[in-house]
């Protein structure tokens, strides 16, 4: 009989070949070779009874045998795995681990059940958490995602085309007609947005001086986009920085995210899904708002604020926003509803027009950085009763 010492290493080295495969866009072979994996992994996994005794190797067996599972796409034996992993004492964060992992598997199940076909040009936003139910979520939690999701779409559009960044005005016209962005239909479940970009022409005649030359193919556009949050969801989100060199754009990008990130409770993962090479490919953002908080960039602040910073929150009416073209940071006005007291606080350009100014003449919740006796927006968010 086999061990586990003879059957996981078998499982570690499958698994590196179906990543390798991945990465170089084979992802059916890969899908056959983790679904190999799997099959040395669960045995492994089996080997060890629900004690605590065989805690943490057990639970990390099934998470690790859950997770081919899931990535050959056997959501089936995945839900199993995870079932079993949590039934013994595993760790907390392997116990985290493995919620996480659920809900993929209930993400990308609720897709293969429903049989929803892809094309190249479209992909799936898909919400799920307590205040989403089959066929139904509230309304302002989806229009905010989808309206930010769009305006993330058409900023990535903007930046691969090598514009400057838009400080005012909406998006040129002609970007709107040749990479136009739909919603193509509305499914139940979990509840999910199909976006699917139109096709541009052969080339863009308003900017002839900007490369590249001819236009993008609207699906490194959206790969792009998928990519990016990746990079967010990963260990390692400052490589973003590495990604999108330019700082505006960044800090736009990433304050976008932060629109569309799960909340916690009412929405607890926002899932993109899209189709290459004939399979589907996930992407889930689990993180918070808060988890992807920012390093505030001292590097924008003025020489004379560069000393220690200090967190505030300030509520208020959103009475006033200004947005300078060539300068680093805009202005908005924050009115005291009770003390009739305003307060002016620094926005960066980055996240004047997109995040800050549609809550114009709203009830607000703002955290901000103080420096040397000026305000700098962290945060901010609709105040609800």
């Amino acid at each position: 009989m086999s061990t586990v010492d003879e059957l996981h290493p078998k499982a570690i080295d499958l698994a590196e070949q179906a990543f390798s495969l991945q990465k170089k866009g084979d992802n059916i072979n890969a899908k056959k070779l983790f679904l190999e994996a799997l099959k040395f992994e669960q045995q492994a996994a089996l080997l060890l009874s629900p004690t605590q005794e065989s805690e943490p190797s057990r639970s990390i067996l099934f998470r690790s045998a859950a997770s081919l599972a899931f990535k050959g796409g056997d959501y089936e034996s995945a839900d199993w795995l995870i079932a079993n992993g949590l039934s013994g004492y595993p760790p907390s964060e392997i116990k985290e681990e493995l919620k996480n992992l659920y809900d993929d598997v209930n993400f990308m199940r609720h897709l293969s059940a429903k049989g929803i076909e892809l094309s190249n040009r479209e992909w799936l936003m898909t919400l799920s958490g307590n205040d989403i139910s089959y066929g139904k979520t509230n309304a302002e939690l989806l229009m905010t995602r989808v309206e930010k999701v769009t305006t993330l779409y058409y900023r990535t559009v903007e930046r691969l085309l090598k514009l400057p960044y838009r400080v005012k005005g909406s998006v040129n016209p002609e970007i709107k007609e040749k990479y136009g962005l739909y919603i193509s239909a509305l499914l139940p479940g979990s509840f999910a947005v199909a976006f699917q970009v139109g096709k541009p022409y052969l080339q863009i005649s308003l900017f002839p001086d900007i490369e590249p030359k001819e236009p993008i193919n609207p699906e490194i556009v959206i790969d792009e986009v998928m990519s990016c949050f990746e990079i967010l969801e990963s260990i390692n989100p400052d490589e973003l920085k590495e990604r999108i060199v330019d700082k505006t754009y960044y800090e736009n990008f990433v304050g976008l995210a932060k629109q569309i990130a799960p909340d916690g409770d009412k929405v607890k993962l926002v899932g993109f899904t899209v189709k290459r090479n004939g399979s589907e490919k996930p992407v889930a953002l689990r993180k918070s708002k808060k988890q992807l908080q920012q390093t505030p960039d001292t590097s924008l602040l003025e020489d004379s604020d560069k000393d220690k910073n200090s967190a505030k929150v300030y509520t208020g009416i959103l009475m006033h926003a200004h947005s300078p073209r060539i300068r680093k940071f805009g202005t908005v006005k924050l009115l005291d509803a009770s003390s009739g007291e305003e307060q002016t606080i620094r926005v960066p350009i980055a996240l004047m027009k997109d995040i800050v100014q549609p809550y114009y003449e709203e009830n607000v919740k703002i955290l901000v950085l103080e420096e040397k006796g000026k305000y700098y927006l962290e945060e901010i968010e609709l105040l609800t009763i």
